[in-house]
């Protein structure tokens, strides 16, 4: 070590010696014009070297530093394992990372950081922005942690359920290893892409004009088996004279801006069953997309679509549950059963001059409205209408449940029979203009300022909470909580009798003969 200080002392003074030297030889130079100029850069320069000089003479003595060579250190990790949610093949992931720790007080020279499966692996990792598949001598300093970032992108193959996919990160240092386990679900899916430079036009009701959107024609016998998804780019088209049926256990995930349109003379069946829905959702299955809305646009029901009826589906994350379009022969109705439309960016259904009979339904949590009905014939039996929408830096400020009863578009009728309208707002109900002839709430609890003694309302009960097991916007649950039978306004006072076709609530549990308003049945929980 002493030799080695000995030796850098010798190359600096050399060094410092050279300089001064030089500044000797460039004053020696006259040029009459420049002396006073010299003079003052002479006075500078001499300064800064002189400066320099002393920096490098103390730093020559200064020990070099020294790795941690520990054969029994270990660095530390934020996880052990790098798992990643189901990721559509063909489809990268999100990004994950990984924190690396040296808790020592020396650095640590880590001889390779390595993907293991090298080019073979579907992971690929970037540290501190190099993306290479074997990294050499990264320092980590002591008491100090570096990033790694992880995706992955996964090819297709012949498999129908979802298979593992795994791979490692090997770190390399004092003659050891320690590795950090990758995994990821793959999964096949059935890809739904829309023909460059082919528009469909169509007239959308919300904004009252004609608007072009991208799409594919839906293949009926495409959907006949159910073990892959469908990931749709675009919107999937259901052309006229076609029936499109989804079975229970059928998903399909949209791109953003994605969606499914039924047009004119075309028929929609959804035929899930209880824990076996038929499932609409956005394209990402990372844990960071579950809960947030605007993933992807709408389910559309054109004029004229005709017999279209679903059963058992979740519909959640979209911008629009159900766009319901001018169905003007009421013969033909929307029949909507045991269905959860959730975690909708603007509206959970809206309708315009449509026939829907709704039983056994939860809409829940939407950025504007839960129901926007504008003329049409609607009956709702047994249903849930809360609204516990949030997003950051947003504030819903209209009631869920919209009911237009202009003379342009005349409500023929509405009908409420057991059903819940709650939310987080004073009012939840309204009604444009004040015309309640042909709107009837019956045996529901209501969240409204509009007078209790209405006739409209009966057998309602006003402003009494109904007592949620979870209205947030996360991880929500509508059912009623085990705690509340002496202060739920639902309990026991939904029109009582026969319940008909809704018997059974959406857990398939039996209602009594005085059963729970809303579409659940209170059960008091062990």
């Amino acid at each position: 070590m002493i030799k080695t200080c000995k030796k850098l002392i010798f190359k600096k003074i050399f060094f410092f010696l050279f300089s001064i030297s030089l500044l000797v030889l460039l004053f020696s130079i006259k040029i009459r014009i420049f002396v006073l100029m010299q003079k003052a850069i002479f006075s500078k320069i001499s300064a800064i070297v002189a400066l320099l000089g002393s920096i490098l003479l103390f730093e020559s003595c200064r020990p070099e530093p020294t790795f941690n060579t520990d054969p029994n250190f270990r660095l530390e990790f934020s996880n052990d394992t790098i798992k990643f949610d189901t990721v559509f093949t063909s489809l990268g992931s999100t990004t994950l990372w990984l924190q690396v720790y040296n808790r020592s007080n020396r650095d640590v020279d880590i001889q390779n950081i390595e993907l293991v499966g090298r080019e073979n692996s579907p992971f690929r990792m970037n540290v501190s922005g190099d993306t290479s598949l074997v990294q050499s001598h990264v320092r980590l300093r002591a008491q100090d942690s570096l990033f790694i970032f992880v995706t992955v992108t996964i090819n297709p193959d012949n498999e129908t359920n979802s298979f593992l996919k795994e791979d490692f990160i090997r770190f390399s240092f004092n003659n050891r290893t320690q590795d950090v386990v990758l995994q990821a679900f793959g999964q096949n899916v059935h890809y739904h892409i829309p023909k460059r430079d082919t528009l469909l036009e169509i007239f959308c009701p919300i904004v009252n004009d004609i608007i072009r959107l991208p799409y594919s024609i839906a293949i009926p016998s495409d959907f006949v088996k159910t073990e892959k998804p469908h990931v749709i780019f675009g919107f999937l088209l259901v052309q006229s004279g076609d029936t499109l049926v989804l079975n229970g256990g059928t998903r399909l995930h949209f791109a953003p801006n994605s969606g499914l349109i039924v047009a004119d003379g075309a028929s929609l069946r959804i035929n899930g069953s209880f824990e076996n829905e038929v499932i609409f959702d956005g394209m990402r299955m990372d844990a960071a997309y579950r809960n947030i809305t605007g993933q992807w646009n709408r389910i559309w029901l054109s004029p004229g679509s005709v017999d279209n009826s679903i059963n058992w589906a979740i519909i959640q994350n979209g911008r629009i549950g159900l766009l319901v379009d001018s169905m003007e022969n009421l013969n033909h109705p929307l029949i909507i059963e045991n269905t959860i439309i959730n975690n909708m960016q603007v509206h959970g259904i809206f309708a315009k001059n449509a026939r829907i009979l709704g039983t056994n339904l939860q809409v829940s949590n939407a950025g504007e409205r839960l129901l926007s009905l504008i003329g049409g014939d609607y009956t709702f039996v047994h249903c849930t209408f809360a609204n516990y929408f949030s997003a950051p830096n947003f504030f819903r400020n209209r009631a869920s449940i919209l009911l237009d009863t202009t003379s342009l578009h005349p409500v023929i009728r509405a009908d409420f029979i057991s059903c819940i309208i709650f939310g987080m707002l004073q009012e939840e109900l309204e009604i444009r203009p004040t015309n309640t002839e042909n709107i009837n709430f019956s045996y529901c609890n209501i969240r409204t300022r509009i007078n209790a003694n209405n006739r409209m309302f009966q057998n309602c009960q006003i402003n009494v909470n109904p007592q949620f097991k979870n209205p947030s916007n996360v991880n929500s649950d509508f059912d009623i909580a085990p705690h509340s039978p002496e202060t739920s306004g639902v309990i026991g006072r939904g029109r009582p009798g026969p319940a008909g076709n809704v018997r059974d609530d959406l857990k398939t549990r039996l209602r009594p003969h005085l059963p729970t308003i809303g579409a659940y049945e209170f059960t008091e929980e062990p």
